[in-house]
């Protein structure tokens, strides 16, 4: 499996259960300021789609089709929880990526992913010169590939 990002339509969107809700961030000031990702599971499949036009408009924006982050928050509530609580007491284990940006991963996956998500985090940390101030930059960039290590070790 590739880790591509498909567009929803709105329509699709709205009708999407929280609990097939695996993964999904949350923009912050750097990184990732402009929407967000997040990964459905419907059976044993994987679903990445990406929210986009948060903060800076395509030339394609479609206003019929667009989903504001408020659409996001409402649609999951109990993303919103984690990300206004920054705590692990509902759905979700929230994992801070630094400059406001943060990772809800669902905790019935949690248990599964953490362990790929520790070996990339240790070698990309590995490079680095000061690891205690990259600490959270590290799983801002290696969550996709540690996901993809999950998916594709099954």
């Amino acid at each position: 499996m590739e880790f591509i990002e498909n567009k929803i339509m709105k329509d699709d969107f709205l009708k999407i259960k929280e609990d097939k809700v695996m993964f999904i961030t949350n923009p912050g000031r750097m990184g990732d300021e402009d929407g967000s990702t997040f990964i459905i599971k419907e059976e044993d499949e994987f679903k990445i789609y990406r929210l986009d036009n948060w903060m800076y408009r395509s030339r394609d924006f479609d206003e019929r089709e667009y989903i504001s982050l408020d659409d996001a928050l409402k649609q999951f509530p109990e993303w919103k929880k984690a990300w206004n609580n920054n705590d692990n007491k509902g759905k979700y284990t929230y994992l801070y990526m630094g400059f406001g940006n943060g990772l809800a991963v669902d905790n019935g996956i949690y248990g599964e992913f953490k362990p790929y998500l520790d070996k990339r985090v240790k070698k990309y940390l590995e490079k680095k010169e000061d690891k205690e101030s990259m600490q959270y930059a590290a799983v801002f960039d290696t969550w996709k590939d540690a996901f993809l290590d999950m998916i594709n070790n099954k």
